[in-house]
């Protein structure tokens, strides 16, 4: 089975108080959301493909993110760019004699993250003002069959099941429109 490793560096240019060095508590979450919560989960590049010489050699996808602008919602930016980068990634051939082939993609992840602002507002796709004044946030990953993926909650705020299922709802019908738009 082939490897599928993901990382992403928070770079000092990006915002003030992002330094240099190993990767902070923010950007290992963030890589991890991406990584697990949406491509792994989804299965969206069949691995098994990616086996060059059964029991020997393997083709390993590094997504290296590098954040350069930072205004709010790293995860769902970090997310959309790596599946479009998968989309459209192609695998040299391995053997002599072979030919290129695009990656083996099965579906199309998408995540969706929301910030809670005073009482049970949900705000889809938050800017770094309104990350800052939001209680908590839950990024909702689905795929094109409608199935929840991945679903992560952030920072110390609460949620009731209410807003849980409106997470799930906005998520669905978010990603159904952003697929329709720019992955078809």
């Amino acid at each position: 089975m082939g490897v599928l490793t993901t990382n992403l560096e928070l770079l000092p240019m990006a915002f003030p108080s992002f330094e240099a060095g190993p990767p902070n508590e923010q950007s290992i979450e963030i890589a991890r959301v991406v990584d697990r919560g949406g491509i792994r989960e989804s299965r969206m590049v069949d691995l098994e493909k990616l086996v060059i010489e059964p029991g020997k050699k393997v083709w390993i996808i590094f997504i290296d993110i590098n954040v350069l602008d930072y205004d709010g919602n790293l995860i769902d930016a970090s997310s959309l760019g790596a599946v479009a980068a998968l989309r459209t990634a192609v695998v040299p051939a391995s053997k002599e004699g072979g030919e290129d082939f695009a990656l083996p993609v099965n579906s199309i992840p998408i995540s969706v993250t929301m910030a809670k602002i005073g009482g049970d507002n949900l705000l889809c796709d938050p800017d770094l003002e309104e990350e800052q004044l939001s209680s908590t946030r839950i990024t909702v990953t689905t795929t094109e069959d409608g199935h929840i993926r991945a679903m992560q909650k952030g920072d110390a705020g609460t949620l009731d099941l209410e807003e849980i299922r409106k997470a799930i709802k906005l998520s669905s019908d978010i990603g159904r429109q952003l697929r329709e738009k720019y992955f078809r």
